[in-house]
């Protein structure tokens, strides 16, 4: 039996979290209809600190939803950890599913679950990750899965930005934290989320990398097809030289430097790799300059 623990943070964007929750419920009640019964779900709402009536709403509306509280400081990673860590206090529960509430899945998404990890056990006990595309360009690829470079500590989204000709399982090393199966035995033996260095971004890419160093597999699954919303992405360029503090210092930027300065010496830290660092964020700045 597959107990799987969805994991869903949010913070302060209501609509988006009831859209999101709505499509999830959906393909979980498409699951109970089409599936074997050989999966079960519960789902698990992190809300960190909104002020824009989410949790009310949720009570109020969602009492099958197990919500959890935090102060508005747990971030991505914090407010994945505190599910991960309810979900690790309940014997029952297998696995956990990281997912955000802007993601949008198909309807057979959790029969299609259920039917690789039936499929092999390898599967089973590996991380699976799924197929994403954009939400607004519906047949064209954000990603199938990700490599990463240790020696130039480069990051390749397979497949960005073209239309998606992947029909197999393949294996790969890292995914976002959105549509990724879990074992719980992978958090107890590697650890959380990496909370205090990587708060917002770079905490799941660290978790699939550090469960790589620890034997554990990372599986891209092309059945499992879920859609990113660009539009809800966090800040990832300035558009005048006076953004670039926040750019460089925000939690919500892709381009922290202090978190892109700790992940690339923790997992590459190489000549080469801190030739591309540098080179990157002087390409920023110079974007920003022009």
């Amino acid at each position: 039996m597959i107990n799987i623990a969805v994991i869903v943070p949010v913070h302060n964007r209501k609509d988006i979290t009831i859209e999101g929750l709505g499509n999830l419920s959906k393909s979980l009640d498409f699951y109970k209809k089409n599936g074997e019964g050989q999966l079960a779900a519960q789902i698990i709402v992190v809300d960190d600190g909104s002020s824009d009536g989410t949790g009310e709403w949720i009570t109020d509306n969602k009492p099958d939803i197990t919500l959890l509280r935090g102060d508005g400081s747990l971030w991505w990673s914090g407010s994945i950890n505190l599910g991960a860590r309810y979900a690790c206090a309940n014997e029952a529960i297998t696995h956990v599913l990281f997912w955000n509430d802007d993601t949008i899945c198909e309807l057979d998404y959790f029969v299609e679950l259920e039917k690789v990890c039936s499929s092999d056990t390898k599967y089973k006990d590996s991380i699976l990750v799924s197929k994403v595309f954009w939400l607004d360009k519906k047949q064209i690829l954000f990603n199938f899965g990700c490599y990463y470079n240790s020696k130039s500590g480069k990051k390749t989204l397979v497949g960005l930005n073209e239309k998606d000709s992947f029909n197999e399982i393949m294996s790969v090393d890292w995914s976002g934290g959105m549509g990724t199966l879990i074992p719980l035995t992978v958090i107890k033996s590697i650890g959380f989320v990496d909370e205090m260095n990587f708060p917002q971004y770079h905490g799941d890419i660290d978790f699939f990398l550090r469960a790589k160093e620890n034997g554990f597999l990372s599986y891209a699954i092309p059945n499992l097809k879920i859609y990113n919303n660009a539009e809800t992405t966090g800040l990832v360029r300035a558009n005048k030289l006076s953004d670039l503090k926040r750019l460089f210092t925000s939690n919500s930027s892709l381009h922290n430097f202090k978190q892109n300065y700790y992940f690339n010496k923790r997992h590459s830290n190489t000549s080469i790799s801190w030739i591309r660092f540098y080179f990157g964020y002087a390409k920023v700045i110079l974007k920003s300059l022009l």
